[in-house]
């Protein structure tokens, strides 16, 4: 055989080894996924995919929530540290799932408010934000995978405040519809005075298997480390650390997609917190575990524009045991979407009403509205009402919005974990107006905004006036780059906040108002997407809640990569 024809044979072959692989290459049945509520919100702003959840910048959920109106994130300082989020003013109104599985803060320090630095978005497929009138409800859904093609991603950063996060994610399909997915990150950081040193270690994992009409996975989260306490200006209040385990576990049985037809869902899981406060002995250490089952059955209906679905949910825990029952309900089309939702009594006695609308007379403008009840067991505000209202219209492709809040007096709780010298209040009905800007202005720059301006200045954890701008650059420059292996978005965020008013035992703490300029420049090359994040580029300084200041400035880089194998 001559060289030529020995060159063809081995050319032949490599061909042939390369079709087997493609062909191996399969695309599986994917995995069960939790049923996500119809949004009468006409832009979609409060749904990000996995990659538009990077593209952010966002390191932790708080920084998808600062976009939406009406919602006041509060850091006590880096990203290991405590932080929280009021709505309306109220911290108690936010309320996070998982693949439809509750998570509940089960930390006794943090009372019933919610401390965001725990909630991991590293291991999402997507997250999606549902404001009704009278709260917040943030929906997430694991990261899946459905080829049978290995999947693998790293992600490095680094930045000042000696922060390193390293992440790692794993998944494969198999043959039968086996799937086995493996994540964990590691980060800690060093805020200096502010803070002590913290770090956090995650872990995550499913397995299982998903055929065409059913599936069956188990999931684990487990999120762990040390936090060290963070340090108040005047000394006479800190947010102690803690050594801390949380784990989060379900097994969900699955039957046909919630997208569309008759579809059902059961899980069973259960979560736990392990903590030691500073200075525990060993002895003390049995009591400081809270754990709580959960069961859930759900199953609905989705035709066309129409879905609907009852789901019931059973919680057992800390000598309690809950039934909560629930029903959805929507029609959703060009010019109309309607959703409505009811709760029974959950964990905290309440019942729950919404009511959402959005009407679209014609493709460029468009009218919404919600409205909430809730009557809680033995509260002495009665049955609160909320409402919110919207109008807006498109000028070519920008939407430009303005809306009311209402809420009824509430009564509002602080955050025992970072203060506690705040008193419950009795706060009385409050109204406010807001804005929104959304959409491309130039070619390939966008703009984001949103302000909010409250009637009146002396109302808690709300200050009168809080705008947040961002204007990017979004482009795969796609007449240079056809093949659309590059992309690149550069960001510059404005945030302004008036003085706001804290209760506190000796009397009403007045946190003053601030003004911050942040950047984030992203490349994406191919799989590997290369970033910066400079948050408060003039240094300012400033604290959202008494007597802890954020850090000067916030400077995160790295690398993210994506390799199918």
């Amino acid at each position: 055989m001559d060289s030529a024809s020995a060159r063809l044979k081995a050319q032949a072959d490599s061909a042939a080894r390369r079709d087997s692989l493609i062909r191996a290459d399969t695309i599986k049945a994917g995995t069960a996924e939790a049923e996500l509520p119809v949004l009468a919100d006409p832009t979609g702003a409060f749904h990000w995919t996995r990659k538009d959840i990077f593209a952010t910048g966002a390191i932790n959920v708080l920084d998808l929530l600062d976009r939406v109106p009406g919602v006041i994130g509060l850091r006590s300082s880096g990203i290991a540290q405590p932080m929280m989020v009021a709505f309306l003013g109220d911290m108690r109104r936010i309320r996070v799932y998982v693949d439809g599985f509750e998570l509940e803060e089960l930390d006794p320090r943090a009372g019933r408010v919610w401390d965001l630095a725990q909630v991991p978005i590293w291991s999402l497929d997507d997250l999606m934000v549902e404001r009704t009138a009278s709260e917040v409800r943030i929906h997430m859904r694991t990261w899946r995978v459905n080829r049978t093609t290995p999947f693998t991603r790293t992600d490095i950063y680094t930045g000042d405040q000696s922060t390193n996060l390293y992440r790692g994610l794993f998944g494969r399909r198999y043959r039968h519809g086996e799937v086995l997915q493996l994540g964990a990150q590691q980060f800690s950081t060093s805020p200096g005075r502010s803070a002590e040193t913290s770090d956090q270690l995650g872990f995550m994992s499913r397995v299982g298997i998903a055929r065409r009409m059913w599936t069956a996975d188990a999931v684990i989260h487990r999120q762990g480390g040390s936090r060290g306490r963070t340090f108040t200006l005047t000394g006479s209040d800190t947010a102690r650390g803690t050594d801390y385990r949380r784990y989060d576990a379900y097994a969900r049985l699955a039957w046909q997609d919630t997208a569309r037809g008759w579809w059902g869902q059961a899980m069973a899981g259960a979560s736990t917190l392990i903590y030691e406060p500073p200075g525990a002995t060993k002895v003390q250490e049995a009591d400081t575990g809270m754990s709580r089952s959960q069961y859930v059955l759900t199953g609905g209906y989705t035709r066309g524009p129409w879905r609907t679905s009852v789901t019931q949910r059973f919680l057992l825990g800390a000598a309690r045991h809950v039934a909560t029952p629930s029903v959805r309900t929507s029609w959703a089309s060009r010019l109309l979407t309607i959703s409505g939702a009811a709760e029974g009594r959950g964990l905290d006695s309440t019942r729950r009403f919404d009511v959402s609308a959005l009407i679209r007379p014609t493709g460029f403008m468009f009218v919404a509205g919600a409205v909430s009840s809730e009557l809680r067991l033995l509260d002495t505000v009665g049955a609160p009402t909320f409402a919110r209202v919207e109008a807006g219209l498109r000028l070519k492709d920008l939407w430009i919005s303005v809306g009311a809040l209402r809420r009824d007096p509430v009564e509002l709780e602080s955050a025992p974990i970072v203060t506690r010298r705040s008193p419950l209040v009795r706060d009385s009905a409050a109204q406010g107006m807001f804005a929104t800007v959304r959409g491309p202005v130039w070619r390939a720059i966008y703009l984001d905004a949103q302000g909010t301006r409250w009637d009146d200045s002396t109302g808690a954890y709300r200050p009168q006036y809080h705008v947040r701008s961002e204007l990017y650059l979004s482009t795969a420059l796609l007449n240079r780059f056809p093949t659309g292996n590059f992309h690149v978005r550069a960001a510059l965020v404005h945030e302004y906040r008036s003085a706001m008013v804290w209760p506190d035992t000796s009397g009403s703490i007045r946190v003053p108002g601030y003004r911050t300029i942040s950047t984030m420049i992203q490349f994406k090359i191919v799989a590997a997407e290369i970033f910066w994040n400079y948050r408060n580029a003039f240094n300012e300084r400033y604290p959202q809640i008494p007597g802890y200041r954020l850090p000067r400035l916030s400077s995160i880089y790295g690398v993210r990569w994506e390799f199918w194998n």
